[in-house]
């Protein structure tokens, strides 16, 4: 067994850019045992692009089970598809590297995985089941050589995404490439390539066969890149976008009303990029307005949206659950939508603890990030201030620094300790009595000791029905 060592340095290789010792032992490893490798995939583009690798793949011409005798640490992630995880010693970044055998892909069962495999036996043709010029090139780091039959070096200096060979063959192997396609381009803030792109228009409708959990993925990734706004709109073009979020389909055409944002959609997708780049929150800013065509009233005071709060939170809470989000995103989602029409002159400093205790700091300030990003996108510039929101940023620090209580379970008086005040026993009656006195230290902190609860709690029973003296 090929035992790892530390010695190993790549020279030839720093032309593109430094790889990590342990990367270079898993390498060293297979050449050393006489089989190809070559590092191959985002990791070559990221390095030729001066970007650090998320991941580190290598594919070589070993066979798996030859992996795993090679190795000391491996796991069988994908033995099925020739694929073996070679584990990292503990504390060595990356924690893994994908060893994955020359492959050549025979049909497809699911649009996703191939119908049959077959190993290949060089790296060109492992590179030509790629899906994208950028993601097929390969680089031995030992000699500086790069493999690159598809021109995806040219393509990153032409800034495109362009599917390897037949684009509409490589969409059928896998129709989320077609979502994949404009997360890239988003990511690296590139382009499609035309025929990539009238491919993708014409598929588009593959998109529906997905796991909701794979398109899921995708879209979070989109939102989280540096440019939202160009990605949805491409998303939109391409017919792909109320394939994914059908609610957003009457926004297209829906008028805003609003100096220089036409429709109701241009609001949302604007409100989505100026929000600061949390998936999350950027999908509760697309969709935080979704309800407007819904409660759209004419009267003779103008156009109201009454309650489209609500019923938003209501839609926009479904979107989540169908893309199967955790439900902690769902609600987080819910409420951002709900409570997005807040106004800020009227948010008291007992209203600032309600929400921290009921919601969290990181909730509150999102909020407050969703309000100006609407405020934005609905035509206000951006380097106009808003003196409420901002009075409302101040006093958020300033209750955090005080350390207030924001929960009833933070009291100074427990239950139990209420029930012997009271004589009674467990039940509404406590409850309600604890929800007083949180009420009470929400308008002031200070209350929060024993001896002032049990008085206050003195005097919240003799208001009680029945109560003498």
């Amino acid at each position: 067994m090929f035992r790892l060592r530390r010695s190993l340095e790549s020279k030839e290789g720093r032309n593109i850019g430094p790889v990590p010792p342990w990367v270079l032992e898993v390498f060293a490893g297979l050449r050393t045992a006489g089989y190809q490798a070559y590092l191959v995939g985002g990791c070559v583009r990221d390095r030729l692009l001066g970007r650090e690798p998320k991941d580190w793949d290598i594919a070589t011409n070993a066979r798996p089970d030859e992996v795993q005798r090679l190795f000391e640490r491996t796991a069988p992630t994908g033995l099925k598809y020739g694929t073996v995880t070679v584990l990292a010693p503990p504390g060595v970044k990356p924690p893994r590297v994908e060893v994955t055998t020359f492959r050549r892909d025979i049909g497809t069962e699911d649009q996703r995985h191939p119908a049959t495999v077959e190993y290949g036996d060089n790296i060109e043709e492992d590179l030509a089941r790629r899906d994208f010029t950028i993601n097929a090139m390969a680089w031995n780091p030992q000699e500086g050589q790069i493999v690159d039959p598809w021109g995806g070096h040219a393509d990153l200096k032409r800034r495109i995404v362009r599917a390897v060979g037949e684009p509409r063959q490589r969409f059928r192997e896998d129709a989320l490439r077609m979502l994949r396609a404009v997360r890239l381009a988003a990511e690296l803030g590139f382009r499609l390539e035309g025929r990539t792109r009238a491919a993708i228009r014409k598929q588009a409708a593959d998109v529906d066969r997905l796991s909701r959990e794979r398109v899921r993925d995708e879209l979070l990734r989109i939102l989280a890149s540096p440019d939202p706004q160009w990605a949805l709109w491409e998303l939109e073009d391409l017919q792909m976008l109320f394939r994914i979020l059908p609610e957003l389909r009457p926004a297209r055409n829906f008028p805003q009303g609003k100096p220089g944002v036409p429709t109701l959609l241009d609001h949302l997708i604007r409100t989505a990029q100026y929000c600061p780049p949390d998936p999350v929150l950027r999908l509760a800013g697309l969709l935080h307005d979704v309800a407007k065509p819904a409660t759209v009233q004419l009267t003779g005071e103008g156009v109201h949206f009454h309650g489209h709060e609500v019923k938003g939170a209501e839609m926009a809470a479904g979107a989540a659950r169908r893309l199967r989000l955790s439900r902690a995103q769902v609600e987080r989602i819910e409420s951002l939508v709900r409570m997005h029409m807040f106004q800020a002159a009227t948010v008291t400093r007992k209203g600032l603890r309600r929400w921290l205790g009921e919601h969290g700091q990181e909730w509150v300030r999102q909020l407050i990030a969703l309000r100006r990003a609407d405020n934005r996108a609905s035509g206000l510039p951006a380097d106009q201030p808003d003196p409420w929101l901002d009075r409302l940023e101040d006093e958020l620090e300033e209750v955090l620094h005080e350390g207030a209580v924001l929960r009833v379970q933070d009291l100074a008086l427990r239950g139990r300790e209420v029930m012997e005040i009271l004589g009674v026993p467990a039940g509404p009656q406590v409850g309600a009595a604890l929800r007083f006195l949180h009420e009470r230290v929400l308008e002031d902190p200070s209350l929060n000791t024993r001896e002032k609860l049990a008085a206050l709690l003195a005097e919240y029973a003799r208001g009680l029905p029945g109560a003498t003296g």
